[in-house]
């Protein structure tokens, strides 16, 4: 049985520090400043990002994306997650820079109208948050719904990314 090589890359942001982890060199998560899954060793730090070409990838994206340039993840590798995640996070990860949809029009966009709240827990299990932008999805009502899991620090952090695209909530 082969055994899991984890490696990770720490990033600074205008949100704080983020850490890119990828496992047998796939990017398995993004963990934004405050996740409670945070580690200080997950395995071997990498000090070049081009190493592993995933989190290369994602760390060029990251920075882009804060620079304010209007940069998408859709197209490349989306985490493993169920059949249903997996949609809805590829779903997701095609919603425009600076553009919001509710849960609900997330889930007719997969073919699962009513699924509302189903969308909302896929997206709160999104392991590349920033990359599959869940802080793109709102409610109903145009308002904030949860975001990481984390309340009321993670709407704070949801608003910050939206206000940093040009939407108001």
């Amino acid at each position: 049985m082969k055994t899991a090589v984890t490696s990770y890359y720490d990033i600074d942001s205008p949100i704080g520090q983020i850490r890119l982890i990828a496992k047998n060199g796939r990017l398995t998560q993004v963990l934004l400043p405050g996740d409670p899954s945070w580690k200080e060793s997950p395995g071997a730090r990498i000090d070049n990002p081009n190493s592993i070409s995933l989190i290369g990838a994602a760390a060029d994206f990251l920075k882009r994306y804060f620079a304010g340039e209007k940069v998408s993840w859709f197209g490349k590798p989306i985490p493993v997650g169920t059949e249903f995640q997996t949609r809805v996070w590829r779903a997701a990860a095609a919603i425009p820079f600076g553009v919001t949809v509710s849960y609900g029009e997330l889930a007719a966009r997969i073919g699962k109208s009513g699924a509302a709240r189903a969308v909302g827990m896929g997206m709160k299990r999104n392991p590349l948050p920033i990359l599959v932008p869940c802080h793109r999805v709102i409610g109903a009502d145009g308002g904030l719904c949860g975001y990481g899991g984390k309340k009321p620090a993670g709407l704070k952090l949801k608003r910050w990314l939206l206000r940093h695209e040009g939407i108001e909530i």
